[in-house]
């Protein structure tokens, strides 16, 4: 990928909007105790639980307009919007006075989700095209950073007896100057550029679109891929105190520093190795599935570490990232409306597994966490189902373009 010097600028602060993102996606799930007593719910984490599912509402929601207006009014609105609204998430998490405000913020919180997906990722795309499943991967790698610097972040605050409203009130503090950034910095032209052309099997023309199977299947790949790593990060702490684990919260480190591994690594046999992006949905979900079963048939702190770096390098290694790459290459010309289907389908899943999630844990007690990961296997297994189907596709088209040139 070679450096486009008139958008560095702009790589830098939607990096660095990326890095957050991580810290944002892992932070409630640190703080379950500490929010339900500001919150006013005691001991119940379910509560917050439930908080983090309305973020997949809000998303869920805005999914269906966000991409309009990014294809429409350009990334930089939206990048915008979504800087603010990540703002209020975090100044509103931390003060909201009880659980019913918190939940509305949940909201707010999906819908800034929206909006700076359909902004920033099409946006690298645009800056750098010929490099499309790189940097769309790369926009892990910083998520996956802000999850792993978050529990030393912790610990550092938990020492120094700092209140945990600090974090957030940085998050917030720090979107805040993201979204003025944004007015500031250059931003790419939302048209399809000459790398980027369109193919047989998803079109946009005069306003008809043509859907696909393969479509479908990248699409529910945006439910799957979330909800893998989603349901993990979310329970694997009340997993670890179950298996005797003093400081679960560096499941999240070793889960973390996986993902990053992964990031990098699947970048590389990407570019440099040829291997197809919808091997590697086919592949890395099954080998979750492995992993996931490996936890819940040994009862041990030790295998937990290693299940928790395998989840990290193949369920939240790039999965969906990849999916929207793939997604965007079938509709050019309306990159944020298409890939806005993936974020439907990931607003469906962070509401609706984690709202399941919060059942099983209110239902179960102590039995929930291992409950949770026999629901979390049947995920991965529908994911590798969904990405034969897109291999399928590839393979048919193949065949089809071959015998086109005869």
């Amino acid at each position: 990928m070679k450096p486009n010097k008139n958008y560095l600028s702009t790589t830098i602060a939607i990096y660095l909007s990326f890095l957050l993102l991580g810290i944002n996606m892992s932070i409630s799930a640190q703080y379950k105790t500490e929010l339900a007593h500001a919150w006013g719910a005691g001991n119940n984490i379910s509560v917050v639980l439930t908080v983090s599912s309305a973020v997949g509402i809000g998303s869920l929601i805005a999914s269906f307009f966000t991409g309009i207006i990014s294809d429409k009014f350009g990334r930089r609105t939206s990048a915008i919007i979504g800087s603010f609204g990540w703002a209020i998430f975090a100044l509103g998490t931390a003060y909201a006075p009880n659980a019913a405000f918190a939940y509305i913020i949940g909201i707010i919180t999906g819908i800034a989700m929206s909006f700076s997906n359909s902004a920033l990722t099409p946006a690298m795309m645009e800056a750098y095209p010929e490099s499309r499943s790189l940097v769309t991967l790369l926009t892990k790698f910083f998520v996956s950073f802000g999850q792993f610097v978050l529990p030393f972040i912790i610990i550092f605050l938990s020492a120094g007896k700092v209140p945990f409203t600090y974090v957030f009130n940085f998050i917030g503090i720090a979107y805040l100057i993201i979204g003025i950034i944004c007015f500031l910095v250059p931003f790419p032209d939302s048209q399809i550029s000459n790398q980027e052309k369109p193919v047989a099997k998803g079109t946009v023309r005069n306003g008809s679109v043509k859907i696909s199977l393969e479509a479908v299947a990248l699409c529910l790949i945006g439910f799957t891929s979330t909800a893998v790593f989603m349901l993990w990060t979310q329970t694997n702490q009340e997993l670890g105190k179950a298996y005797g684990l003093t400081n679960p919260a560096l499941l999240q480190s070793v889960y973390a520093v996986c993902s990053l591994i992964s990031v990098l690594f699947t970048s590389f046999i990407i570019k440099n190795k040829g291997i197809k992006e919808s091997t590697i949905l086919t592949i890395y979900p099954v080998i979750s599935a492995l992993a996931l079963a490996l936890a819940y048939l040994i009862n041990s702190p030790i295998v937990l570490f290693i299940v928790s770096g395998l989840i990290g390098f193949f369920a939240a290694g790039g999965l969906l990232q990849l999916a929207i790459s793939l997604m965007a290459g079938l509709y050019p010309q309306a990159k944020a409306t298409a890939t806005s289907t993936l974020f439907i389908a990931n607003g469906i899943s962070n509401w609706g597994v984690i709202q399941v999630a919060a059942i099983i844990t209110t239902s179960f007690g102590t039995a929930a966490p291992r409950l949770i990961l026999i629901f979390n296997i049947l995920l991965c297994i529908f994911g590798a189902i969904l990405g034969l189907i897109v291999k399928r596709s590839e393979i048919k088209q193949t065949i089809n373009e071959k015998l086109a040139l005869k």
